[in-house]
């Protein structure tokens, strides 16, 4: 048995998978608290029955997007090595920020020792403002974490609630996105300490070993929830990862299409191009911050089942307010989802003074105020598509195959999913001219996205053979290699050391997806190389029966 929880900005959507086959779903209306109906949801939807057979359970949450969103942050002491060529006012993220003086360079040798006497004076400083999370990040340090490392031991006898250091975020190189990261990473660990705390008490309530309960992480992949403690950065944009990975398995795996849930607040679009889901090439961009984190790239507009439709300036304006249910007066609003309504034929008498009060503002029929609308939903999403698609197109090419024939991402049709969708279809597919498809279970797909994934990490190796040294940042692994070292060794040496850390059980769930070997040349002639090797496990993606 697995199951999934989605928490979206107005439900909870649940469901159970059994044998490949959904057994079991359902909708929750999303409370004031969302901690509080989360725990609600999960209580009344797993039976003692469900319990027995689980093999699973996995939880997206929107607790760290929300509080970046709605700029509810821990306040933030950065402490930050930017070495030769960084501009630090670009990269002054924190509350505080102190620059360290000293500098690791782009092959992992020390240049100047990092000044540990002037980086307490920062801490203590920090710590007199009230700040008790804390960042530390220097460039290359995943070629060599040094320096952050003493800053770290430094940091110990200030007793912050919580430190992140940089280089164990990411094994890519990317120095400003690394210390956006880091600074993301700290500023959401309240909350959602809070939230994890609240789902270990679950799990204690409930006798569900720690073992079995999972977070959707951005990339669509999961992690187990006691893993992500210290990395609260990674639930971050879990729902729209859960529905484009809902969507692309209840499309029967795609090809070339676009993935749309339209939920209760937003309507999330994603990419399937050859098979897979388009991801952002160098990291999520989060609020304002480019960073690192490995995530499903997706575009969103603010336009669900629960928008409000009004009149602004003569002109029809829909969401991004919801009407909520705890809201007063709420039969006063009219919503996008009243207007598929009546427009389908399967209205309430009810909206009927709503939609005509609306309607003769522009002294226009209600129909006709019905079609004006959706004509604007549409165009909104519409918008956010080619947005997509020309972001698609326009990305690095890395390949000789796709320089030479020019491949372009042309979707052939529009899986959709959510509530609304099968009202929506008939209009999406009459205006934008592509043929739409609503699967099955489309009312959870989600849920869905999130029970079926699977363990997913990156991995990043560089050995450069004249300092006879070799770094696997994301397993902590820094060791000696010999002079001779080649790339088909490390790719030997990568796969033994992820078999090793125990996270996957088969070297066939490794794949390498990115290698190069460079000579390097001193006075003329050959004195080493610097070899780079990028593996993944492999995406799992559970095949529905039904």
């Amino acid at each position: 048995m697995i199951v999934g929880l989605d928490v979206g900005g107005t439900t909870i959507d649940t469901v159970a998978i059994e044998n490949g086959k959904v057994v079991a779903f359902k909708k929750f209306e999303r409370g004031r608290n969302l901690i509080d109906s989360v725990l609600e949801s999960l209580n009344q939807f797993i039976s003692d029955e469900m319990i027995l057979n689980l093999e699973r359970i996995t939880l997206s949450t929107t607790v760290t997007t929300n509080a970046i969103v709605q700029n509810n942050l821990d306040k933030v002491g950065m402490i930050i090595e930017n070495g030769i060529g960084a501009n630090p006012e670009f990269l002054m993220c924190g509350d505080m920020n102190f620059f360290a003086d000293g500098y690791i360079n782009n092959r992992g040798i020390e240049v100047k020792p990092v000044n540990i006497e002037s980086v307490k004076s920062a801490l203590q400083n920090f710590k007199q403002e009230g700040i008790e999370n804390l960042g530390i990040v220097g460039k290359f340090s995943v070629r060599n974490p040094q320096h952050e490392l003493a800053v770290y031991e430094a940091a110990k006898k200030y007793n912050f609630k919580f430190v992140s250091v940089g280089y164990k975020l990411s094994g890519k190189l990317n120095f400003p996105r690394r210390v956006f990261s880091t600074y993301l990473n700290c500023a959401v660990y309240s909350i959602f300490n809070m939230f994890y705390k609240s789902i270990l008490a679950f799990s204690q309530e409930r006798k569900i070993p720690l073992e079995k309960i999972f977070i959707q992480k951005p990339d669509g992949g999961i992690v187990n929830l006691q893993n992500i403690e210290c990395f609260p950065i990674f639930s971050i944009l879990s729902g729209p990862a859960a529905s484009a990975q809902g969507g692309f398995v209840l499309s029967n795996f795609a090809k070339n299409a676009i993935i749309i849930d339209i939920g209760g607040t937003t309507t999330d679009i994603a990419f399937l191009s050859n098979g897979n889901l388009v991801l952002e090439p160098y990291g999520a961009k989060i609020g304002k911050y480019p960073t690192l984190v490995r995530a499903i790239y997706s575009r969103s507009v603010g336009l669900g089942a629960e928008s409000i439709v009004k009149i602004v300036d003569d002109t029809v304006k829909i969401g991004p307010e919801t009407k909520r249910w705890y809201e007063k007066g709420k039969n006063e609003f009219i919503t996008f989802y009243d207007i598929l309504q009546f427009s389908n034929s399967c209205y309430e008498n009810s909206i009927n003074a709503g939609l005509k009060s609306l309607s003769s503002q522009l002294n226009i029929s209600q129909e006709n105020f019905c079609k004006l609308v959706i004509s604007r939903a549409v165009a909104m999403i519409e918008e956010k598509i080619k947005e997509g698609i020309e972001y698609i197109n326009n990305l690095p090419v890395y390949t000789i195959n796709k320089l030479l024939y020019g491949e372009k991402f042309a979707p052939q049709k529009i899986i959709l999913i959510g509530g609304p969708a099968q009202l929506l279809k008939p209009h999406l597919e009459n205006e934008l001219k592509i043929k739409v498809e609503v699967p099955k279970h489309y009312l959870v797909a989600n849920a869905i996205g999130c029970a079926i994934g699977s363990i997913s990490k990156e991995y990043n190796l560089v050995a450069d053979t004249i300092q006879g040294k070799l770094v696997i940042p994301e397993l902590n692994i820094y060791q000696s290699i010999p002079a001779d070292f080649t790339i088909e060794q490390a790719k030997k040496v990568l796969i033994e050391k992820v078999l090793k850390s125990r996270e996957v059980k088969n070297q066939d769930d490794v794949e390498i997806v990115d290698e190069s070997s460079f000579n390097m040349i001193r006075s003329f002639r050959f004195c080493g190389r610097m070899i780079r090797i990028k593996a993944q496990l492999k995406p799992k993606l559970l095949n529905l029966r039904d």
